[in-house]
């Protein structure tokens, strides 16, 4: 193999693991993501709460974690509302995208001008700082976007993979159906009845032909032809109707007693 062969091969097999990497990492990323970008935001409100009100760890960690969690909740329920206008069509649901919208605006709004104001008050500010808390505080709303676009996009995916399991279960019933007609049918061409419970059971978990019965083995009186009835009557034996017909010695005593059997 040369250098060129080898290069080719060595980037064939790298495309192939981001290819089953990529799906992974984004379902990581979705998920991990509107968690973790909160917490530089977090870390500083929890801090300025602390210095400027007065409060402790435990309290400022409870009034952070309200805090966050709103945003990361009213941020989802923006978006699905967003979707579900797509989905539906529905002008009204709109009422919906706008009182949400303004929730996630008045959500920001307090919490940039929270931020800034609690760290002007403690003497770190400067419009340098106060412009990258404003950035920050941008950044859960960025990635609740996201996350409720990636959920949405999961949602759409388990609903496809049941379409097609529907799709699938429906087709083999339909196959299914179709065989036990024709073993039906073929069970009527030969003068048997479908719709006995061995032969129903028998169709319904054997993939494999009907089994044939074997030639004249008919142990019905009523299958037998006129001049069969006449040799079984004149010409056989008890054994030999058993032998022949499978029936029991009682049943061939019957057929070659019986004078009812033989209307002349």
């Amino acid at each position: 193999m040369n250098k060129t062969e080898w290069l080719a091969e060595f980037f064939e097999n790298l495309g192939r693991m981001f290819e089953k990497f990529n799906p992974a990492a984004f379902r990581f990323l979705a998920a991990v993501l509107p968690y973790s970008t909160p917490f530089p935001v977090a870390w500083l409100t929890m801090r300025s709460a602390e210095a400027f009100l007065g409060f402790t760890p435990s309290v400022a960690f409870t009034f952070v974690f309200g805090l966050e969690g709103m945003g990361l909740w009213f941020t989802s329920l923006f978006v699905d509302s967003i979707i579900d206008v797509i989905r539906s069509r529905n002008t009204k649901t709109i009422v919906l995208v706008v009182l949400f919208g303004l929730v996630v605006v008045a959500y920001v709004s307090l919490l940039v001008n929270l931020n800034v104001t609690l760290k002007s008050t403690t003497g770190e500010s400067n419009p340098a700082l106060e412009r990258v808390i404003t950035l920050l505080c941008f950044l859960p709303l960025l990635t609740g976007v996201g996350n409720g676009y990636y959920k949405w996009k999961l949602e759409q995916n388990d609903k496809e993979v049941k379409r097609e399991e529907l799709a699938t279960s429906t087709a083999n019933q339909i196959r299914q159906e179709r065989r036990e007609d024709r073993l039906k049918a073929k069970m009527i061409d030969k003068g048997m009845n479908p719709m006995a419970p061995q032969l129903t059971q028998y169709q319904a978990t054997s993939q494999s032909p009907l089994p044939q019965p074997e030639p004249h083995r008919k142990n019905d009186w009523r299958l037998l032809g006129h001049e069969e009835r006449r040799k079984v009557k004149y010409g056989m034996s008890v054994k030999e109707i058993v032998s022949i017909y499978g029936v029991s010695r009682a049943t061939a005593y019957n057929w070659k007693s019986d004078e009812s059997k033989y209307p002349l």
